[in-house]
């Protein structure tokens, strides 16, 4: 699938891949959300916390207007966040460690709450804010829109294989 180049396609997209998401693991049971049944013991549970840890990360990087946002929330562990693959792949063991004894009511509300908020900021960004180099690339010191566009591609990546669990409706 090609990338969409306007707002209001990479929003849909962003929306479409969340949805799928919430499809996927609404209708489990909080027995099933707990059952070690992904890859390294992982469980429903914890690749909702781990969309909401980076939702929550992204969230915390991009500027913000409080008076729309809300005050900076920064995550858990966000100060000891990188930019390189090993650093990802260790943040997110760190993640994994940090949610496991949280209760399933606790990542699903925040599950739902951060959805909210990235579906809302995503919204007030304009193609300028992504792909002109003085919009939000310029505040950011890096590319805006590969960021953004990591957004559906994190869910559909979880999506895909949420959606191939046997338990999960289709």
């Amino acid at each position: 699938m090609t990338a969409p180049e306007s707002m209001p396609d990479i929003r849909a997209r962003i929306e479409r891949a969340i949805q799928r998401v919430v499809r996927a693991t609404a209708p489990l049971s909080p027995d099933q959300l707990l059952l070690p049944c992904l890859p390294d013991g992982w469980t429903v549970k914890d690749v909702l916390a781990h969309l909401t840890w980076w939702d929550q990360w992204l969230l915390a990087t991009l500027p913000a207007d409080e008076a729309l946002d809300g005050p900076r929330i920064l995550p858990p562990l966000f100060d000891q966040t990188s930019e390189t693959q090993d650093s990802i792949d260790a943040m997110n063991a760190k993640v994994f460690a940090h949610y496991r004894s949280r209760s399933v009511a606790d990542v699903l509300e925040g599950f739902a709450a951060t959805r909210q908020r990235v579906a809302a900021r995503v919204a007030r960004l304009s193609e300028e804010d992504l792909f002109a180099p003085e919009g939000l690339s310029k505040q950011l010191g890096f590319p805006a829109a590969p960021l953004i566009q990591g957004i559906y591609e994190h869910y559909e990546e979880h999506a895909d294989q949420l959606e191939r669990l046997p338990f999960v409706s289709r």
